[in-house]
């Protein structure tokens, strides 16, 4: 009962016609079940009487026609004796009783024998008539005719078992026809009933609610805010509007309480305005300082340069060659990086790259060697795609080996695919180390601060999908890194071409 009280009016008025409905329904099937079940069992009944009467006539038409054949051996009568004989063999096999009781059954089964014994005497008395023997023929149609007269008997007994059985059911099936009749009009009057109530309840459960509602409601019109909630006792549809008045009218009063409060609290932003403006401008004034302590890149570009022309002047060139190296390096780094640039430009700064390293460090403690097909050369991939997989490679790699490393990029086409391989001879990586490279962590002696996500991301702006990053390393046997890009010719594509 409370969960019913608990439900909405929907649900209640759906439930309510679906139990209406299926009172109804249960009575108007057993009805016409029982109606169905009564016109099957009169039809089988009368199937089943004409099935025995029609056998029954068979019965005399042949013993009419064995008689005349008898008397005159007109062959007419012979071949309508055969007619009436076939016809009665393929009908006494498929004699059965209406109802399986073991009186029908024995009285059934008592028809099929005396009808072989009947077709039997018959036969015998047409042979006997043949061989001209009047005395037997006259002896065995005797025979057949006390044959008919039993078989006749014993078709309107089991005719007469079947008319009274059927009877007595037809009176069982009326008296539960008219017990259904009596239960459908009580479980109207019950429905009916029942209908008048719940529209009363309904009626009560839905004003009463809804008059409080009405009153709280004008008493909030009328300014008066210290009305209590009004009690939720159901969930149904009214609850819920009940449940939102209480929630307007406890936002209301917090409405009030705000404004009242906010008249307190414009002085003090006021105050608090001018303060924020004030530190503004001295962060401005920061800003500015610190906008005006960065070196420009051009000055810097134009110190390099006077640095190697002072070289040469003093006939010091591998430090005016060293010092261009530098400056290219810079120059390069500090390109835009939304520009892409071909595969020939990448690995010509990381040649430049390597020469500085291997002045810092010795020629002799590392190698590094570039093969690009001519196919692949002129390629364009995103900037700084190369440096970060080499400088993996020397940090990560060979940086600390004791004999000579040597770093190998190779490059090639396949299709319409660009791979680039960059493999080591170093002292490979742990699984720490290839978690580390495969996010955009920036790991300490990178010049470029790009890490391998960071790569993937930027093939994605510029090329329209993801570069596909293959890691092979193992501790004491080197890293191979391959990365597969999507082949575009110079001048294909750039980030302001590709939508994200």
């Amino acid at each position: 009962m409370k969960n019913w009280v608990t439900q909405s009016i929907r649900v209640k008025l759906i439930c309510m016609f679906l139990i209406l409905s299926c009172i109804f329904a249960l009575v108007n099937f057993f009805s016409y079940y029982s109606e169905r079940t009564l016109l099957n069992r009169i039809n089988t009944l009368l199937t089943n009487n004409i099935k025995l009467k029609e056998f029954s006539a068979d019965v005399d038409n042949l013993v009419n026609a064995l008689e005349k054949y008898l008397v005159s051996r007109n062959f007419d009568m012979l071949r309508e004796y055969l007619h009436y004989g076939q016809m009665i063999e393929a009908t006494y096999l498929q004699l059965t009783p209406v109802e399986e009781s073991i009186d029908d059954y024995l009285l059934l089964e008592n028809i099929k024998n005396m009808t072989r014994s009947f077709l039997h005497q018959a036969d015998k008395a047409v042979q006997a008539k043949r061989a001209r023997n009047s005395e037997e023929y006259h002896q065995n149609f005797m025979e057949v005719v006390r044959y008919n007269t039993n078989i006749k008997w014993a078709i309107d007994r089991l005719i007469i078992k079947q008319l009274e059985e059927n009877s007595r059911q037809y009176l069982q099936i009326s008296n539960r026809l008219i017990y259904l009749q009596r239960l459908s009009l009580y479980l109207i009057v019950a429905v009916l009933i029942i209908s008048i109530t719940v529209a009363i309840w309904t009626s009560l459960h839905l004003t009463n609610p809804l008059r409080k509602l009405a009153e709280a409601a004008e008493a909030v019109s009328n300014r008066d805010f210290s009305i209590a909630p009004l009690p939720v006792s159901t969930n149904d549809e009214i609850a819920v509007v009940t449940e939102a008045f209480n929630d307007m009218v406890a936002s209301i009063t917090r409405l009030f309480e705000e404004i009242k409060n906010q008249s307190n609290l414009e002085n003090r932003l006021k105050e608090q305005e001018l303060q924020n403006l004030t530190m503004k401008n001295t962060l401005r004034e920061a800003e500015l300082h610190s906008l005006q302590s960065q070196i420009n890149p051009h000055f810097l570009f134009n110190t390099l340069n006077a640095g190697v022309q002072l070289a040469i002047m003093e006939d010091a060139e591998k430090t005016g060659e060293f010092m261009d190296k530098v400056a290219s390096l810079l120059r390069y780094n500090l390109r835009r990086i939304e520009k892409p640039v071909t595969l020939q430009e990448e690995a010509k700064n990381v040649e430049t790259y390597f020469f500085i390293l291997r002045t810092r460090y010795g020629a002799e403690r590392f190698s590094f060697s570039v093969q690009i097909e001519a196919e692949a050369a002129f390629c364009q991939i995103p900037l700084l795609t190369l440096q970060p997989i080499v400088e993996n490679a020397l940090i990560h790699g060979i940086e600390n080996l004791e004999t000579k490393g040597e770093i190998i990029v190779n490059a090639y086409r396949r299709e319409n695919r660009l791979l680039i391989e960059v493999s080591d001879n170093g002292r490979g990586m742990d699984e720490t180390t290839l978690t580390r490279l495969r996010t955009n962590e920036k790991l300490p002696g990178h010049t470029t601060g790009l890490g391998l996500a960071n790569v993937r991301e930027r093939s994605r702006l510029f090329l329209g999908e993801s570069c596909l990053i293959k890691i092979q390393s193992a501790q004491g046997k080197g890293t191979k890194v391959t990365l597969d890009l999507p082949a575009v010719k110079e001048g294909g594509v750039g980030i302001e071409d590709i939508s994200c």
